[in-house]
């Protein structure tokens, strides 16, 4: 008979878990959980892609996090930037042929500006931004807020996990990755 074995937690498990627990505590703290009658962005900003941000971003080492932060960073930049262009055609986006059109192309200009700029990892996060942003059910300025508030969510995310990841020892980094035990 085998033994059941265990699988470790490791400190990669909890830098995760602490970075996403401050990010909702930020968000709880300041009140700040998608409550509508706050209006603008801040009706639409919540912990969540905060929180999605922080299991992404964290990685073994710091240097990862901060190359796949960056990497996570520059889509969430294309992404968004193309989005809002798209959205400037709104009363266009109401009908469900246009709007899937719209989706497709700006993810195909997502990805084509991603590889101009050499960043070929953002590539993923530049179409799921127009995703997010684009299919939600929100219309009018509220789509702009929208799309401000999943993008500073993210951001936030991405530099609690960098910072958790930073101020928490790594027990595995080596030497030449320049992080203590």
């Amino acid at each position: 008979m085998k033994k059941l074995q265990i699988p470790h937690v490791g400190m990669r498990t909890i830098k995760t878990a602490v970075a996403v627990a401050i990010s909702y505590f930020i968000f709880e703290s300041l009140g700040l959980l998608y409550v509508d009658s706050y209006g603008g962005v801040w009706g639409h900003i919540g912990p969540a892609y905060a929180c999605i941000a922080c299991v992404i971003c964290m990685q073994s080492s710091l240097g990862q996090s901060i190359e796949l932060g960056l990497t996570r960073l520059a889509g969430i930049a294309v992404g968004g930037s193309l989005s809002v262009l798209t959205l400037v055609l709104e009363g266009y986006l109401t009908y469900p042929l246009f709007k899937a059109l719209m989706l497709g192309l700006t993810c195909v200009a997502s990805i084509w500006v991603c590889m101009l700029i050499k960043k070929p990892n953002a590539c993923v996060m530049a179409c799921i931004v127009p995703c997010v942003i684009l299919i939600n059910d929100t219309s009018g300025i509220d789509r702009f807020y929208y799309g401000a508030a999943r993008i500073l969510e993210t951001v936030l995310g991405v530099g609690v996990a960098l910072g958790v990841n930073a101020l928490l020892p790594n027990h595995h980094a080596s030497p030449e990755e320049g992080e203590g035990t």
